[in-house]
C-alpha cells in the first residue's frame, strides 16, 4: 500500500438515490478531522481487496488494495460528514478482477453500518482565474465537481456548461449566471448527437476561454482536438481530462490515459 495514500477508515451513516442514475453514499467516522475543510470537490481513492471486500486486513504482505478514484460531492466539517456520489451502472452487479465492478457493486450493496477505506483527498484542477468566458463540459462522472465549479461562478460569468445525461431526470440543480447557457444531452444517447458533437457545434465566443472538460476518454479526445484548433485555446489553462473509457476498467483506462498524455505531450 502506498504510504502516501494515508488510509482513513470511514463508515456508511446512509445511502440514497439522488436521481434515477445516481446514488450518493454519505459517510462519517473520526478520521473526518484529518480531512482539509475544503474537500469538496477534491477526489479521494476507495480501496477494495482483489475481491471487491473493503476488509483490508485480509491482504497479504506486500498485497496492493485495488484502488477507485471518485469525487466529494459534499463535505459538513460541523457534521462529520461527506459524500461521494456514483453514478448507477446497471451491470454492475458483480466484482471481477478483469471486469470491474468494485465501486459500482459496493455502492448499490452497501448499507449503513459498514465500513471503508480511503486514500486522500487530492486537489482536482479548478478554473483559470483569467477568462473572458467560460465552457465546462462533463457526463454525470464529472457532476460533483461541475457542481462545486458551477456555483462559484461570478455573476457576470457567461458561457456554457454542456452536460452528457442518461435521462432528463438526472438533472442536477444549478443557478448558473443569467449569461451561462446550459446544454443538456440526454434521451436516446445511440442516436443523439455524441457529447463531443455537441461541444463543436457550439458558437466559439470572444475572447479567452476559462475550459473544464472531464467525460468518458473518446468523447474526451474529441472535444481536446476539436478545441486546440480554436481561437485564444491555451492548453495549459485547461482541464481537459478522461475520468473513464467504455469498456475498460480503471486500471486499464489509467495505462491508455498515460500513454495518451505522453504522446499529446510529445
Amino acid at each position: 500500500m502506498q504510504k502516501r495514500l494515508q488510509p482513513k477508515t470511514f463508515t456508511v451513516s446512509e445511502t440514497f438515490d439522488i436521481s434515477p442514475n445516481m446514488r450518493r453514499i454519505v459517510l462519517t467516522g473520526e478520521d473526518i478531522r484529518q480531512l482539509p475543510a475544503d474537500s469538496a470537490g477534491q477526489y479521494v481513492k476507495l480501496l477494495f481487496t482483489p475481491e471487491g471486500s473493503t476488509d483490508l486486513s485480509t491482504l497479504t504482505e506486500g498485497q496492493r488494495p485495488v484502488m477507485r478514484t471518485f469525487t466529494i460531492s459534499e463535505f459538513d466539517a460541523v457534521q462529520g460528514r461527506f459524500s461521494i456520489d456514483f453514478v448507477k451502472h446497471h451491470h454492475g452487479d458483480t466484482v471481477d478482477q478483469m471486469q470491474g465492478g468494485y465501486a459500482s457493486h459496493w455502492a448499490m450493496q452497501t448499507q449503513a453500518g459498514d465500513q471503508i477505506s480511503i486514500g486522500g483527498p487530492n486537489t482536482i484542477q479548478g478554473l483559470a482565474e483569467d477568462y473572458d468566458w467560460v465552457l465546462i463540459i462533463g457526463d454525470m462522472t464529472a457532476l460533483p465537481s461541475i457542481q462545486l465549479k458551477t456555483a462559484s461562478l461570478p455573476a457576470e460569468a457567461r458561457g456554457y456548461v454542456v452536460l452528457d445525461l442518461h435521462s432528463d431526470a438526472d438533472r442536477p440543480a444549478l443557478n448558473l449566471p443569467a449569461g451561462v447557457e446550459l446544454i443538456l444531452r440526454t434521451g436516446d444517447l445511440q442516436t443523439a448527437p455524441s457529447l463531443a458533437e455537441r461541444v463543436a457545434s457550439l458558437p466559439w465566443l470572444t475572447g479567452k476561454p476559462a475550459i473544464w472538460c472531464a467525460c468518458e476518454f473518446s468523447n474526451m479526445r474529441a472535444i481536446r482536438q476539436h478545441l486546440s484548433q480554436q481561437p485564444e485555446f491555451d492548453r495549459k489553462a485547461c482541464y481537459i481530462s478522461s475520468y473513464w473509457k467504455a469498456g475498460v476498467t480503471e486500471d486499464g483506462h489509467k495505462v491508455i490515459k498515460r500513454d495518451d498524455q505522453e504522446n499529446y505531450s510529445g
